[in-house]
């Protein structure tokens, strides 16, 4: 798949930019103030974790893999063999 088009096709994506079409019109209709800011914050924010994901779906599925698994946790003294 297309560099751009894999970004513009993800259904987060897509999402994200509804919400940001909801974030304008709720902007335009009512008076600023801190709960403005905070619906472009989460907006924002809610985009920023949507790219990530896209960005790592698309990454080597063993380099990923060996990211997004965590720390072992196995007995650090216990022998192997």
């Amino acid at each position: 798949m297309g560099t751009l088009r894999k970004y513009l096709l993800n259904p987060a994506i897509i999402s994200g930019l509804i919400s940001g079409v909801s974030a304008v019109r709720q902007g335009r209709k009512n008076d600023t103030d801190w709960r403005t800011y905070l619906t472009w914050v989460a907006w924002g924010l809610t985009l920023v974790v949507a790219i990530g994901t896209v960005r790592m779906e698309s990454l080597d599925p063993d380099d990923a893999k060996k990211r997004t698994s965590g720390p072992r946790l196995g007995n650090p003294r216990k022998k192997v063999g």
